[in-house]
Order: C-alpha cells, then structure tokens, then sequence
C-alpha cells in the first residue's frame, strides 16, 4: 500500500469520524429546540459525540499536512479550505467550553419552564453548531468540484 493510499484511507475515516459526529450532534441539538425534555439525553451523549468530532479532526489535519510534507500542491483553492478548516477548529472549543457548558448550567429542571436565558444560550448553541456543520459541508462540496 502506498503513502498517498494510507493518507486517502486515514483522511476519509477522519472525514467520515468528523462530518457523521458534527451532523448527528447537529440533529439531537436540533432536537433538545423542538422537545427540552430531551436535553437531559443531550448532555449525557454529547462529551461522547465531541470526542469523535475531534477525532476525525486530528485525523483530518494529520493526513492534510502529511500531503502537504510529500509534496501536495499549495494552491489558492486548498489555503481556502485550510482557512475554513481552522474556522471549525476554532467553533469547536467555543461550542464544546463556553456553549455547552452554559446551556447545561441553564438547563430547567424537570417540568419547570425554561428560563429565557436558557433559551437564548440554546439558539446561541445551535447557530454555532449549525455554523460549524456547515462549514464541514462547504470543505466537502469544494472538495468534490475541485
């Protein structure tokens, strides 16, 4: 098997371990807004569900800089997706350490009706996982009509 093989096979996996993880996270924060009795599910699978985003992220980045290392064109149209790249790794920390944290902080308990700092820290929440998903998408469509 050859390097250029090895780093297709790692760069997909990562692609796959980050873009399925980011969506399935999108649809049940998607979810917790339409049925708040399901944030409770939300917070116990979402460390989970992180942890394979940044997974696949390392194994993104891995495998694009060792492409770059062998000798992978530096062109204007791969500086695009790098940049965009960075934008997802930056949401990342931002969503993971000051979203969550404070829509669970805010999380109502039981039948007790959310408060509306709850749920302006839940839009907050899923603009920048809409936001982040997205980006990974545009990565992809700009990928496939290089």
């Amino acid at each position: 098997m050859s390097l250029s093989t090895l780093l297709y096979i790692v760069h997909f996996i990562g692609l796959g371990l980050s873009v399925g993880a980011a969506t399935v996270k999108l649809t049940l924060v998607i979810r917790c807004l339409s049925d708040r009795s399901f944030v409770p599910a939300f917070n116990k699978v979402a460390t989970t569900i992180t942890r394979l985003i940044v997974t696949g992220m390392i194994l993104l980045a891995a495998s694009g800089i060792a492409w770059i290392v062998i000798g992978y064109d530096f062109t204007g149209f791969l500086i695009v997706k790098i940049i965009l790249f960075a934008f997802v790794f930056v949401l990342g920390p931002i969503i993971d350490n000051v979203a969550e944290p404070k829509l669970r902080k805010l999380a109502p308990d039981g039948g007790v009706p959310p408060s509306t700092e709850f749920v302006r820290a839940q839009k907050v929440h899923l603009m920048l996982e809409i936001v982040a998903t997205l980006l990974f998408y545009v990565i992809i469509v700009m990928w496939m009509f290089r």
